[in-house]
């Protein structure tokens, strides 16, 4: 599965997996996944919280709903993003997501948790490869639509993360295809604009938990 040249899509399994691992693990352990990895303005300083937010959640029944909805749009679309990124790339672009979406929340003064960020992330990343194909561009943005929908019903509470999370997918994979093929000095260009724009709105979201 993970040799050389395997396409199994095994990062978009991997995300959907250990959050339905960590959300069972927490209902025998006193939800200690969501209180050491959910990310709120209080514990901002713990960094790496807006990075492992994406993939806890409260052990309430009702996030079950919330899971398995993620957990299958992400099936859906993560592993066509995670093939024409490569899994590298993919990883960078799941991370940003997921820090650009807990920053965004923790700049509402909210706490972040949840597949919602990384999802609109993968939303973005496969609205920009399909962006020349007016009928997938079409299928992409009223997947887009219905999602944002089905988040306004359940209260709009994650509106920051998403909206973060889109930016970045759709940043990070325009970055990638503007210097795809270029000389090795500017292929790291992406690299460093994405780190830049996650670096400078988690400062800016523990400056603003701070105030």
């Amino acid at each position: 599965m993970l040799r050389p040249g395997s396409e199994a899509p095994v990062l978009s399994w991997g995300i959907v997996g250990l959050t339905v691992v960590l959300w069972l693990g927490g209902l025998f352990t006193g939800g200690l996944p969501f209180l050491f990895l959910a990310v709120t303005p209080s514990l901002s300083l713990q960094v790496w919280r807006f990075f492992t937010a994406p993939v806890v959640y409260p052990n309430d029944f009702f996030y079950l709903i919330a899971i398995l909805l993620s957990g299958v749009f992400i099936l859906l679309t993560a592993p066509a993003v995670e093939k024409n990124l490569g899994r590298g790339r993919f990883l960078v672009l799941a991370l940003a997501a997921a820090g650009v979406g807990s920053a965004a929340m923790v700049l509402s003064g909210n706490a972040a948790f949840g597949l919602s960020g990384v999802l609109f992330g993968m939303f973005g990343s496969y609205l920009i490869f399909v962006w020349a194909y007016p009928p997938a561009r079409a299928q992409a943005l009223i997947i887009i639509g219905i999602n944002l929908l089905i988040n306004i019903a359940f209260g709009g509470f994650t509106l920051p993360q998403i909206i973060g999370g889109l930016i970045a997918g759709a940043g990070a994979t325009y970055l990638f295809q503007r210097y795809d093929d270029r000389a090795s000095s500017k292929a790291r260009t992406p690299y460093l604009i994405i780190a830049a724009v996650v670096v400078g709105l988690i400062v800016l979201a523990i400056v603003r938990s701070a105030l």
